[in-house]
């Protein structure tokens, strides 16, 4: 995939006995995603929460890899992340895997949210109101941020609630290649192993499409590009599909079992 090959800049090392390997451009795509007014200090900490957070997302991934004996590795790269794993040879086990990593973002969100309440004594409603205020649909009440009194924490908290949570949601949509999408793929060729993938595709870039439409109304243009180019992917492999039927050749809708 574009972006993940090795380069000599790579950092390397091992966690959990899973092997982690980050490419240099993970670091300068958080630094641009991160720049804002010129404030350095803020760009180091999106960074830092930025490779937390998707490490343990990737780790949910490998973890439950591992569990089912799986050989799972880990690369950071300019689009994210990737857990490169086999040994899964059930649906159920895909799936698992495939939630895992969500997971894992959804329980660091918790953690991060049970801290600040221990320490700052901030109450279920101002964590709930702090959601709503990240998906714009807040109802203007006192949220989490408003009982953090320093910066330094306060952005910690914004930065990691952010991430775990909202593209955790992002990333449960039913849109190829999120995590959403391949589940999708996968539960659809439970149903239809010779047409699962490509219905998964559809679906893909039928979601894709609205939400880009949709955010590109809002005016919010770095997500109308983003699921643009999803969507043109999809795309891409609707036509790779249907090439290859057109030849005669069936194509494996076994994928996930590798």
């Amino acid at each position: 995939m574009l972006g993940t090959s090795t380069t000599p800049y790579d950092l390397r090392f091992r966690l959990l006995d899973i092997p982690v390997r980050v490419h240099p451009l993970f670091w300068l795509t958080a630094a641009l995603l991160g720049w804002r007014d010129q404030d350095l200090f803020r760009v180091i900490m999106w960074i830092a929460c930025v490779f937390l957070s998707i490490l343990v997302h990737e780790f949910g991934h490998g973890l439950m890899a591992k569990y089912f004996h799986g050989s799972p590795s880990v690369v950071l790269y300019a689009m994210g992340g990737l857990c490169y794993s086999q040994g899964e040879r059930t649906s159920g086990q895909r799936l698992a895997v495939l939630f895992g990593g969500p997971g894992a973002g959804f329980l660091l969100c918790g953690l991060v949210m049970l801290i600040a309440s221990l320490v700052y004594g901030i109450s279920p409603g101002e964590h709930v109101e702090t959601l709503l205020e990240l998906l714009g649909l807040t109802a203007n009440l006192p949220s989490a941020l408003d009982r953090i009194p320093s910066r330094t924490p306060a952005l910690l908290y914004l930065f990691m609630v952010q991430i775990n949570f909202f593209w955790g949601l992002i990333n449960l949509l039913p849109v190829w290649p999120l995590d959403g999408g391949q589940a999708t793929q996968v539960v659809l060729t439970m149903f239809d192993r010779r047409h699962g993938v490509r219905r998964g595709h559809i679906v893909s870039l039928l979601t894709a499409g609205l939400i880009a439409v949709f955010a590109a109304s809002r005016e919010d243009y770095f997500l109308a590009i983003m699921f643009g180019i999803l969507a043109f992917m999809n795309y891409q492999n609707l036509q790779s599909l249907h090439q290859v039927s057109s030849f005669g050749l069936d194509h494996d809708d076994d994928w996930w079992r590798g």
